[in-house]
């Protein structure tokens, strides 16, 4: 209403005074004009190009909140920019869109994701400020953690510790396996997904936290961080957490409670099956004078970074295989194939009256099970919104081999979002937007020069994992994880009521894995073994 009469008493005031009118009008475009001047950031010549905000000032910043990661899609769908900056408010934001872009500014040593620590540790998983500042060097005593910590990851994720972690989560996953007797209806688990969710929640944390006293044998410490890893999003805007984002606020409270007396208990030095990533890891934070409450607040990234993404990206495998049965027959044999050999084509025999199969997690490389690791990382593919995030540390020129160079100012953000390079069709063809099982097999034949350059330009825009020095640490391990759980699934069981049409892959909030949305996770489903593979007992290996 307030609206409708103020239209009408606009054009009254220019009918009575028309000088007068224009005058006003002129003052207020001019105060408008200089307004937003005065707060729109210079963009510099050689800067990516300004893909300028409908509305101005916040179209941007409403159009991520409103589409989150999906707006640089449609940014990306309406420009075809390979890189642009996006004013939002008084700031400026640089979006890498081009996969070559994306591998150069990865690589590059101007741009940085530590800075990223300061403004969102604190908030997300409630450490004190003078906890980071300790770790990044800021407090004028301890130096920059951030090389040490580069140095545990590269040794406890590789070599025999690896071998172990992997082996130890396999242990736990078989022991649910070995467990589903089909004399007893197989397993019906009402939610395929949140079985899936318990069982790597479980079993990877067991792997990384030990068998003895690991704070995720209660259930109720693995349902608060999944409610935490679901409702995290307020906790970024870091005010008043208590209030507008109690969810996670309790979730991360109670799995801060169930950790510190981990610590307390020195527990993470002093059990032998504690993983040597979580001794390490916290036998460096001591030296930095953490109490048990930091180190236990600082901790609760462990168990959700190695098992979100992962999670996503064994549920999208095993749907996308189990709903087409040709494809699930020929990877079963394949796998079948690779895993057995033809000494022994039926296992071995143990002292239970069952017969044994050995999966090696070596025996499932892409050399021996190409199909598989194509259906793989075309899960990944289609799954993997990741959205990484740099900050330029000093101008400087992004200018890869045979490309335009663009001028990246000092102090700006850098997101370079996957979704918009795996899911273009330029890269990867008309069914961009589909599970194509084979689209990552490599060319057959030497002469197929246009497959060989498409396979290697696929290859390229494949970014799931981020790149340059912060390349995920832990890639390996949710590699040996998932393909040795599809390969006992594929190989010895049947997953009965799997339905494709209830199945729906949702949007990523914040840049993670997608997960499918609540009620399209693919119905009720019952779990059983294969005819023949009644008797089958699953043990797991990574040699």
């Amino acid at each position: 209403m307030a609206l409708k009469g103020l239209i009408p008493l606009i054009w009254l005031q220019s009918k009575i005074s028309p000088v007068q009118f224009f005058v006003t009008c002129l003052v207020a475009l001019l105060s408008w004009f200089i307004f937003q001047r005065s707060l729109q950031p210079e963009h510099f010549p050689g800067e990516p190009p300004i893909i300028k905000p409908r509305i101005p000032l916040i179209s941007h910043l409403w159009g991520l909140l409103r589409s989150q990661v999906n707006y640089f899609s449609e940014l990306y769908s309406e420009t075809k920019l390979p890189i642009a900056t996006l004013p939002i408010l008084n700031q400026k934001l640089y979006v890498i869109f081009d996969p070559v872009y994306q591998q150069a500014a990865l690589k590059s040593k101007d741009m940085d994701a530590q800075s990223f620590m300061v403004d969102f540790v604190p908030r997300i998983f409630g450490v004190k400020q003078g906890t980071v500042d300790k770790l990044l060097g800021k407090d004028g005593v301890h130096p920059n953690i951030m090389s040490d910590m580069e140095g545990v990851f590269n040794h406890a994720l590789s070599g025999a510790r690896l071998q172990k972690l992997v082996e130890t989560t396999l242990e736990d996953v078989g022991k649910t396996l070995n467990g589903i007797n089909n004399k007893e209806g197989g397993l019906a688990p009402p939610n395929l997904f949140a079985w899936f969710q318990n069982l790597l929640t479980k079993a990877t944390s067991t792997a990384l936290w030990g068998e003895n006293h690991n704070p995720y044998h209660d259930q109720d410490v693995i349902d608060a961080q999944w409610e935490f890893e679901s409702n995290m999003d307020p906790l970024v805007i870091g005010l008043f957490p208590k209030i507008i984002a109690r969810k996670a606020y309790l979730a991360r409270a109670k799995l801060q409670g169930a950790l510190e007396p981990f610590y307390r208990a020195k527990h993470d030095q002093n059990d032998p099956s504690v993983s040597a990533f979580v001794r390490n890891r916290s036998q460096l934070l001591r030296k930095y004078d953490l109490p048990d409450d930091e180190l236990a607040k600082n901790e609760i990234a462990i168990t959700l970074v190695a098992t979100t993404n992962a999670l996503s990206t064994l549920f999208w495998c095993v749907a996308e295989i189990f709903t087409r049965p040709d494809l699930l027959t020929e990877v079963s044999k394949e796998v079948h194939n690779a895993v057995f050999s033809p000494e022994s084509r039926k296992g071995t025999p143990s002292s239970k009256n069952k017969i044994v199969v050995s999966i090696n997690a070596r025996d499932l490389l892409e050399e021996h099970c190409p199909l598989l690791n194509s259906c793989y990382r075309e899960a990944i593919r289609l799954a993997s919104q990741i959205v990484t995030a740099r900050r330029v540390l000093r101008d400087m020129e992004l200018s890869p081999s045979g490309k335009k160079s663009y001028l990246m100012k000092a102090g700006t953000n850098v997101m370079m979002p996957a979704k918009v390079v795996h899911r273009d069709p330029s890269i990867w063809g008309d069914d961009a937007e589909e599970f194509n099982p084979r689209r990552f097999l490599p060319p057959t034949s030497d002469d197929d020069v246009e497959g060989a350059a498409r396979y290697r330009r696929m290859r390229n825009a494949f970014v799931p994992f981020g790149g340059g020095k912060h390349l995920c640490p832990g890639r390996h391990y949710a590699f040996m994880e998932n393909l040795s759980i599809m390969a006992a699934l594929v190989l010895g069981f049947e997953i009965e009521g799997l339905d494709k049409d209830r199945l729906k892959m949702g949007d990523s909030k914040r840049g993670e894995t997608a997960k499918p949305l609540p009620g399209l996770e693919g119905g009720e489903v019952v779990i059983k073994r294969r005819e023949g593979w009644e008797d089958v007992e699953w043990v797991f290996r990574c040699e």
